[in-house]
């Protein structure tokens, strides 16, 4: 193992007696991950690769002064333990010079009686290694159970992450959060009328936070099945369809498409929607009412205080389709004038009035999609796009339901949304990526119909 050469107290110590630096805030993770990757072998459950990962990283987000007036420069910078401190904070006062924002400063007073946030399974905070074996074992059960289907490969990952948040106004907070994911392939293969064999491979994954958020079985019995009805399809007609999308389209959907009510979207000139204005232009169906809530228990965006330092409480944004808030951190507060709310957590949706069934036999035609091939959703437009993995037709005019598969479906929130119908079922979500360092939370809708999408066979 490298030597270590400094601590964060040095860290902190260096930054604070620079003449050049203002402000600073530094990030601290640590890491403890359990990775296993399972295939088939001898017709059960084998573990092909078995890893344990420890992590530690510090970032720092460093504000210098410049010679302009009400003009800092800003930089982020990764730091490693085992290189020289000074060259690497020297390295980042360099590039920070050569950048050139508004000046804004962190809050001068730090918070107090946070609210109490529940983050961290507490089996996993315990015993990961106890918990990556009963979970291992719940796959190997249902991976042995009958089926048509072929078990391919799946993955499972857990962790623990432990993070510090330091701020140069004498701020220190702890957090942790657990995270679980998993995914299964499991493919089919059948005999065509000429003697040859067609087969198809069908992958489903899914993120938590807690262990009850997490249903294995479900997971794997659903991948098993549509990797069967995978071949059983034809390719959907061009037309416009009503189509039901469930709660890992919308939250992806709307996780972006809400950036529109930040700040930081009026500042910089991208499209923004202001108070009292409509999320959903002249909507006729189900009103959107929407909640930042950083208090969601176990939620991906959970969270006491934001990264700038501000105590983070429930905001809601929308309410009946009527945008009555603006989320606003401190450095856009700055910018504009404004007082700072909350920026962090996850997006609860308030339900609509009907179930599943009804929402599949709301039209003559209704596709529900199980999967896209990789869906494409621009924020800033509202845009979405993306070719059919696999989908359901409901024929209400014959009461056929039939599967189809390929085409291109594409359409607009502030178009197809108008006609929005939410289910009574509600259901929560998380998702992690390495392009973000906090995740994105949903809780709400397990289903949404969206009316006159785009499809192209």
């Amino acid at each position: 193992m490298a030597k270590l050469t400094w601590t964060l107290d040095d860290l902190k110590f260096q930054l604070n007696s620079h003449p050049l630096i203002k402000g600073w805030v530094i990030t601290e993770e640590n890491t403890y991950r359990r990775e296993r990757y399972f295939l088939l072998e001898k017709n059960r459950l084998a573990t092909d690769q078995d890893r344990s990962i420890r992590a530690r990283t510090v970032s720092a987000r460093i504000f210098v002064k410049l010679s302009k007036h009400g003009r800092q420069g800003e930089i982020t910078k990764k730091l490693f333990f085992t290189l020289n401190l000074k060259e690497q904070i020297e390295s980042a006062i360099e590039a920070a010079l050569q950048t050139d924002h508004q000046e804004w400063s962190l809050p001068l007073e730090i918070p107090r009686n946070l609210q109490q946030v529940f983050t961290i399974d507490p089996d996993m905070a315990e015993d990961l290694n106890g918990v990556t074996e009963k979970l291992t074992a719940r796959i190997a059960d249902t991976v042995q159970k009958p089926r048509k289907s072929t078990f391919n490969s799946a993955e499972l990952f857990l962790s623990v992450l432990d993070r510090e948040l330091h701020l140069s106004n004498g701020l220190t907070h702890r957090s942790s959060q657990s995270r679980i994911y998993t995914e299964a392939a499991f493919s089919y293969e059948k005999t065509l009328k000429d003697g040859s064999k067609a087969s198809d491979e069908y992958l489903n994954s899914h993120w938590a936070v807690h262990l009850n958020q997490l249903p294995i079985e479900k997971i794997f019995e659903e991948s098993a099945h549509r990797a069967e009805q995978s071949l059983e399809v034809t390719k959907p007609k061009t037309g416009k369809y009503p189509v039901l999308i469930d709660s890992e389209v919308l939250s992806t959907l709307l996780n972006g498409f809400v950036s529109q009510l930040w700040a930081s979207n009026a500042y910089h000139g991208l499209p923004f929607i202001k108070r009292d204005q409509e999320l959903i232009p002249d909507a006729i169906g189900d009103r959107i009412s929407l909640t930042l809530d950083p208090s969601l228990p176990f939620g991906a965006d959970t969270t006491a205080l934001s990264n700038q330092g501000l105590p983070q409480i429930p905001l809601k944004l929308v309410d009946q389709n009527r945008v009555i808030e603006t989320a606003t951190d401190k450095q856009f507060g700055d910018y504009l004038g404004t007082q700072p709310n909350t920026v962090r957590g996850n997006l609860v949706i308030e339900p609509g009035q009907l179930s599943h069934q009804e929402l599949t036999q709301s039209a003559p035609q209704v596709i529900e999609v199980l999967q896209f091939s990789g869906l494409f959703a621009d924020p800033n437009t509202g845009t979405f796009s993306s070719e059919i993995r696999l989908a359901k037709l409901y024929d209400n005019q014959t009461g056929m339901i039939s599967y189809i598969k390929g085409g291109s479906l594409s359409g607009s929130i502030r178009e197809n949304f108008r006609g929005l119908k939410l289910s009574n079922s509600v259901i929560q979500r998380s998702h992690f990526s390495t392009e973000q360092p906090q995740g994105q939370g949903y809780f709400g809708p397990e289903f949404a119909l969206i009316t006159e999408v785009s499809i192209v066979g």
